[in-house]
């Protein structure tokens, strides 16, 4: 019944959909005299209908809050930007609300601790990012290594037999601490072969013994943010910006094919690998602002195949949900990658017909059901 439920509902959804396009291509409606916050609703308002989704199906498929989320971290962005914010305070919406589907999702699944470490880097990354135009590196530096060392301590002070967790705690607040205190100490290079002194002996624990999995996610986080200094002295602008991203996507990309029941790893690997292709899209294209809403539609794009990659892993994993997000994310990005011609007329009868067959399926089905 919920299931049925459920087809009704996104059916619906998909009709509203295809009636809205039709509408703007008959011009009954311009969708270019919208103003910004206009489109601050829109995205809120789908936010609100994934939240409705994810009330339908249960509120153990965590996996649901991620569209939520993100529709609405997206909204949030545009409002800040609309009202002058910008720099790297703009950067933490997204970051933030990647971060809280896991927490979510720990909160039902307590045992599963494992769903801790995406989300406080995830939230590391934040409040980092917010404070990158406030601070100097150095700091922000030790601000990393002090949250890597924090996690360490929770788990000493909550069982004092795990003393081991003393190590790595101490071991990176002394790194912070001297991170600190470096003022006086340059260079791009000294930078790299510190943090990559501080990965090393995470990489040892996972070698020592293989099934300590955890240890290989500080050893990649702390690697990955020692390249970055090496990139700065050889790559700038949005080239560095598409490198960081890249950087970023690597540890979940290997999280997922090496593990492949870790499937959520393969939603901020393909949200971070798109912002990258994007960024270099961006600046290869002559003139961006004419191209702004083409590129605009390949990042839904992008994020629209993450999710369907999700789906095409139903049948080993719990992510038949990831379908809807899937065809919200493509259709949008289609209609804002190529706004205008015939194609509007093809996706807003695509849109009816695939609810129309939705709730007939589901009226169908439920008529069968009553008949048995």
């Amino acid at each position: 019944m919920k299931r049925n439920t459920s087809n009704i509902f996104w059916g619906a959804l998909l009709i509203l959909g295809g009636a809205a396009l039709l509408a703007g291509r008959m011009g009954w409606v311009n969708f270019d005299l919208f103003s910004t916050d206009t489109w601050v609703y829109v995205f809120a308002g789908l936010g609100l209908v994934f939240l409705l989704g994810y009330f339908l199906n249960g509120l153990r498929k965590w996996g649901w809050l991620f569209p939520v989320f993100i529709f609405l971290a997206v909204s949030l962005t545009i409002w800040m930007s609309d009202r002058g914010m910008n720099g790297s305070l703009i950067g933490m919406p997204i970051l933030l609300c990647l971060a809280l589907p896991f927490y979510v999702g720990f909160a039902f699944h307590p045992r599963v601790w494992g769903l801790l470490i995406p989300a406080w880097v995830m939230t590391v990354l934040a409040f980092i990012t917010l404070a990158a135009d406030l601070v100097n590196g150095n700091l922000i530096g030790a601000l990393f290594l002090f949250a890597i060392a924090a996690p360490f301590l929770v788990v000493y002070l909550m069982d004092r037999s795990r003393w081991w967790a003393l190590i790595p705690a101490w071991t990176m607040f002394i790194l912070g601490t001297i991170t600190l205190l470096s003022e006086s100490v340059t260079g791009n290079l000294i930078g790299a072969l510190f943090l990559y002194a501080v990965a090393l002996p995470f990489l040892v624990v996972y070698l020592i013994d293989r099934t300590r999995r955890w240890a290989l996610i500080p050893a990649i986080a702390i690697a990955l943010v020692g390249t970055i200094p090496l990139l700065a002295s050889v790559v700038g602008g949005d080239w560095m910006g598409a490198a960081i991203m890249f950087l970023f996507s690597l540890p979940f990309f290997y999280v997922y094919f090496r593990w492949p029941e870790n499937w959520w790893a393969l939603i901020p690997a393909g949200v971070f690998a798109s912002i990258a292709l994007v960024v270099i899209l961006g600046m290869l294209l002559p003139d961006r602002s004419s191209t702004q809403g083409l590129l605009n539609g390949l990042l839904l794009l992008g994020l629209g195949l993450t999710f369907g990659a999700l789906w095409l892993l139903r049948k080993t994993q719990s992510t038949a949900w990831a379908r809807y997000p899937a065809i919200a994310l493509l259709v949008a990005g289609l209609v804002a990658g190529l706004p205008g011609g015939n194609s509007n007329i093809f996706w807003a009868a695509a849109l009816l017909a695939a609810g129309v067959v939705l709730v007939v399926y589901s009226f169908l089905r439920r008529k069968t059901g009553n008949q048995v």
